[in-house]
């Protein structure tokens, strides 16, 4: 018998017995704690996020939902960003901001602001034209709402127009189910104003904003006289827009025109 030390120079271990070591307990209370799992992978949803700034809801997992946000975001702070401007046509003043009126005879660094609201504003609205050249003979004034805080928070793209139609009842449908905007065989109303985009960011809705900026171009686009809610025509509106239109000119069959 030896001893466990081997090669040269080993000497024969004494005859004596040796108690056997006992086993080392291995220290598992702290190696574990490092190893364990704290959320199960199974595959959660992740619900999408809305951004406070800019209000754009996206998926942060989503690398095209994160470029686009990304992409809306600047945008969107560029066009809400306003710090005043020495001629402003102020047409409105409330306890949380002013109304402006903005139209492309202005000079340019006026219109280049009103150009950078609405292109947010068609992208929010989902508006795909957007890039198309201007109807001859059609010219888009701007009622942009600023806050306190100089930012645009809602806005109003409105134009001269002669006539509008009655939109069909919500509660009307076609042969698809669907319920249309107009029927083929409506003849047209006398219109006065057209409401080509209404629109008011998201953090700020539901606070009568919509109404006063309808208010005050009823009151302001025409000099010298205030438009009844009978000559005011929307152009395509969203399911909201509709809702909203119905709730102001008091009547599901408001005017729309194209």
């Amino acid at each position: 018998e030896y001893s466990v030390w081997s090669g040269a120079g080993a000497q024969p271990a004494p005859s004596a017995k040796r108690k056997r070591a006992a086993p080392k307990k291995e220290r598992t209370d702290v190696k574990q704690s490092k190893l364990e799992q704290m959320t199960l992978d199974v595959g959660q949803k992740v619900e999408p996020t809305q951004c406070t700034q800019c209000g754009m809801v996206y998926n942060h997992t989503v690398a095209d939902d994160e470029q686009n946000h990304n992409k809306y975001h600047k945008r969107f702070l560029k066009a809400s960003s306003f710090s005043g401007w020495k001629t402003e046509r102020v047409v409105e003043e409330y306890h949380d901001g002013r109304i402006i009126l903005v139209n492309q005879h202005d000079p340019k660094s006026h219109v280049k602001k009103m150009e950078e609201v609405r292109e947010v504003v068609d992208i929010d609205l989902g508006i795909t034209d957007r890039n198309q050249p201007p109807v001859p003979g059609k010219e888009l004034q701007a009622f942009l709402y600023i806050s306190n805080a100089n930012k645009v928070i809602a806005a109003a793209f409105v134009e001269h127009i002669e006539k509008g139609y009655p939109c069909v009842s919500a509660h009307e449908s076609d042969d698809t189910g669907k319920s249309p905007l107009l029927k083929s065989d409506d003849a047209p109303m006398k219109a006065v104003c057209g409401i080509s985009r209404l629109w008011v960011f998201k953090q700020c809705r539901r606070k009568k904003i919509a109404s006063r900026l309808m208010d005050c171009v009823r009151a302001n686009l025409v000099f010298g006289c205030t438009i009844s809610k009978v000559k005011i025509a929307f152009s395509d509106p969203t399911e909201n827009g509709r809702l909203f239109a119905q709730n102001y000119c008091g009547t599901p069959n408001f005017l729309i025109y194209r």
